[in-house]
């Protein structure tokens, strides 16, 4: 098994992006900040005092509605239009990519990949963005050693592309991507991919998971692809 490890190197707006991601699933922490802001607001803007409360009552309210079952399923239903079309077939043999999202999502990523590469239709698999035991678990699903290889060096989705795009024109060139992670965030992750001049064979493998924990998903993968399309990642 080829793995390239990477010493943790602690990025500051890393840790502030955590923090503000930390805040929006907190509507305990978030919405009495929202309060406060809708007040300094009115009365900046020297409302009446009717209107200041009802300014700091209702704004909080509205940004409430975004913790909502309703919320959560137009989120991924707008996540789900942002997946890229499907590109022209090919005949080339793909390599599986897999890319860290913490041991939940990797229970589903690394069965979706094993079952894949049961079939006799990958060359490989690629581990990318998380810990060495992601790949000892393919190990583990019968895979042999020497037809997995990842790293624990990129921290950011670009940087799974980035890094994966590096080892595939080392390894395999040309070969398109079969893409698996969570239904979340495999469309900015497959646009992210074809950035980077690769064909992507897009395929979700979601674990159980309870409402809120959609909803928090849905949430950050709401914001990722905002930003990314102002980045130009998209």
């Amino acid at each position: 098994m080829q793995w390239i490890a990477c010493p943790p190197t602690p990025l500051a707006w890393i840790e502030f992006r955590e923090l503000l991601l930390q805040l929006l699933y907190s509507p305990a922490l978030l919405l009495p900040l929202v309060a406060l802001a809708a007040a300094l607001l009115a009365w900046r803007l020297r409302l009446s005092r009717a209107r200041l409360l009802a300014f700091v009552l209702l704004l909080p309210l509205a940004i409430s509605t975004i913790y909502s079952p309703e919320a959560t399923t137009l989120l991924e239903a707008w996540l789900h239009q942002q997946m890229p079309a499907p590109g022209a077939p090919t005949t080339a043999v793909p390599v599986v990519v897999l890319v860290g999202r913490g041991s939940d999502m990797a229970a589903a990523t690394t069965a979706a990949a094993a079952e894949r590469f049961g079939q006799g239709v990958v060359s490989a698999v690629y581990v990318s963005g998380d810990d060495r035991s992601t790949a000892e678990r393919l190990l583990q699903l019968g895979i042999e050693p020497s037809r997995i290889a990842g790293d624990s060096c990129a921290r950011t989705t670009w940087e799974n592309a980035t890094l994966t795009n590096r080892w595939l024109r080392q390894h395999h060139p040309g070969a398109p991507v079969l893409l698996i992670t969570d239904s979340w965030q495999l469309p900015r992750a497959a646009r992210a991919f074809e950035q980077q001049g690769l064909q992507v064979i897009p395929i979700a493998a979601d674990p159980t998971l309870s409402p809120s924990q959609h909803n928090r998903l849905a949430l950050r993968e709401t914001a990722a692809t905002l930003l990314y399309s102002l980045q130009g990642r998209m």
